[in-house]
C-alpha cells in the first residue's frame, strides 16, 4: 500500500514537473523559431532613446516652414498642406519611437496593432480585427489586419491599405510607420466636413482603410485578406490605394495600373485614367513626384502589399519615397523622415479620391 502511494506521488510529482517544463520552454521555441527563419539577431528589448515627439515635431515644423509655397493653381493651401503634414509626423513618431519594433506575428506586433485600434476608434470607427496565421521557422503565430469601414453613397469600395509590421530589431520610421501615418491622417480627415458627415461619407462609394499585418513575412496579411474575398466583393473595388515607405527622401515615387502584365483584362480605360488623374495633380499642386516613378512599369520586386490586389485584377496606386536604403534595417530611424513627403502623398490621395466622383 505504501508503495503504490508512493508510485502515485512520484507521477503527480513527474506530470508537474513535465507541465512546468513545456511552460518554460515556450520562450525558447520562440528563439528557436525565430533564429531558423531569420538568423543569429539581438533579443534585447525595444527602448526608446534620442529626442522626444515633441522636439522632433518641433525640427518637422522648421523643415515645412521653409518649403517654397504652392503654386497659383494649387487648391490645397500652404496651411492645409502643412496640417496634414504635421499630423501624419505625430502618428509616425508615436508608432516608430513608443512602439518601436513590431516584428511580424510577435508582441511588439500585437502592442502595435492596439495602438491602432485606439486611435481609429476615437476617430469614431469600429475596427475589425480580422486575425490569420502565420509561420514563422516552425512555429505558427497569429497576426492581424485591422479593417474599418467609412459608408458612402453607393455599392464601390475603395481600399487604403499600408502594413503596419516591421522586421526584427528596427523601428521601421520608413517602412512602414511613414504609410501607416498617413492613413492614419486620411483617415480621420476623411471622417470629418466636409467629407463626411456623421460617419457616412460624400463619396459614392465606400472607403476601407485597411493596415496589413506581416507584411514582411511575404504579404501574408494582405493575402490572407483578398484570400477570403468572393469574387463579387473583388470586383466591387474601384481601385485599391497602398503606401509603403513614403516618409524618406525627396520625391514621391507612384507606381499606377498602368497595364496588367499577369491577367491581361484590367480595365485599360480605368487604368490609364487612375495614372493620368495622379499626374494632373502633381502638376497642379506641384508637389515633389518624379515623372520618372509615374512612367514605371509594375515589378513585383520593388511591390508591397498592392501586389495580391493586382493578382486578382483590381487596379493599384502605390506610393513610395525614393530613398528605401535603410528599409528592413535598424537604421531606418526617425531622422531620415522628411515629413513633406508625408502631406504630399495625403494631398495626392484626397484630390485623387474627389476625382473618382466623377468617373
Amino acid at each position: 500500500m505504501t508503495r503504490w502511494k508512493f508510485k502515485r506521488l512520484s507521477l503527480a510529482w513527474l506530470s508537474l514537473l513535465v507541465v512546468i517544463l513545456l511552460a518554460a520552454c515556450r520562450p525558447i521555441d520562440d528563439q528557436i523559431g525565430h533564429f531558423i527563419a531569420h538568423g543569429p539577431t539581438s533579443t534585447r528589448p525595444y527602448v526608446a532613446t534620442g529626442p522626444s515627439c515633441t522636439e522632433l515635431e518641433e525640427e518637422a515644423q522648421e523643415t515645412l516652414a521653409s518649403v517654397r509655397p504652392p503654386p497659383a493653381t494649387a487648391r490645397f493651401s500652404a496651411a492645409e498642406r502643412q496640417a496634414l503634414a504635421m499630423t501624419a509626423f505625430g502618428h509616425l513618431c508615436e508608432l516608430a519611437r513608443e512602439v518601436g519594433w513590431r516584428q511580424s506575428a510577435t508582441k511588439e506586433e500585437s502592442k502595435a496593432a492596439e495602438l491602432l485600434v485606439d486611435r481609429f476608434t476615437g476617430f469614431g470607427y469600429s475596427p475589425e480585427m480580422q486575425d490569420f496565421t502565420v509561420r514563422i521557422g516552425h512555429l505558427r503565430r497569429k497576426s492581424s489586419n485591422i479593417i474599418l469601414e467609412l459608408p458612402g453613397q453607393g455599392e464601390d469600395v475603395v481600399i487604403l491599405g499600408a502594413h503596419y509590421d516591421t522586421v526584427r530589431n528596427s523601428v521601421g520610421a520608413n517602412d512602414n510607420a511613414s504609410g501607416v501615418s498617413v492613413l492614419l491622417t486620411l483617415a480621420e480627415k476623411l471622417a470629418q466636413p466636409p467629407w463626411s458627415s456623421q460617419m457616412v461619407s460624400d463619396f459614392p462609394f465606400t472607403l476601407r482603410f485597411i493596415a496589413f499585418g506581416s507584411e514582411e513575412t511575404g504579404l501574408t496579411g494582405s493575402g490572407h485578406y483578398v484570400r477570403q474575398l468572393t469574387d463579387e466583393e473583388l470586383g466591387a473595388i474601384k481601385v485599391m490605394i497602398n503606401f509603403d515607405s513614403v516618409g524618406s527622401g525627396t520625391f514621391l515615387y507612384f507606381r499606377g495600373p498602368i497595364d496588367s502584365q499577369l491577367t491581361g483584362y484590367v480595365s485599360e480605360t480605368l487604368n490609364s485614367w487612375l495614372t493620368g488623374q495622379v499626374s494632373e495633380t502633381v502638376n497642379r499642386e506641384g508637389v515633389s513626384v518624379s515623372a520618372m516613378g509615374m512612367r514605371e512599369g509594375w515589378n513585383i520586386s520593388g511591390s508591397s502589399d498592392e501586389a495580391v490586389f493586382r493578382y486578382r485584377d483590381v487596379p493599384t496606386i502605390y506610393f513610395f519615397g525614393n530613398d528605401t536604403a535603410r528599409a528592413n534595417t535598424r537604421d531606418d530611424t526617425i531622422e531620415f523622415i522628411n515629413p513633406v513627403l508625408l502631406g504630399d502623398a495625403a494631398l495626392l490621395v484626397l484630390d485623387l479620391l474627389a476625382s473618382l466622383e466623377d468617373l
